[in-house]
């Protein structure tokens, strides 16, 4: 019994193979239209002036509407 325990808690505790926390990210990108931007998937150029969010900052606005 007690190594099934005891087992069942390494498990529970192992790190994630991929990093999860982010060390920096800018809360938002205002990026003017015609704007290029090297991604990771290739040079995106914005069609219009546009706003990014960040997935912290798009959760914050979401609860902030909630909350309303």
């Amino acid at each position: 019994m007690w190594t099934a325990l005891w087992l069942t808690g390494c498990s529970s505790v192992s790190l994630p193979k991929e990093p999860t926390l982010n060390i920096y990210q800018a809360p938002v990108l205002r990026l003017t239209k015609g704007a290029k931007v090297q991604t990771k998937d290739g040079v995106y150029e914005a069609q219009a002036d546009e706003v990014w969010h960040s997935d912290a900052r798009f959760r914050q606005l979401e609860i902030q509407l909630i909350d309303q």
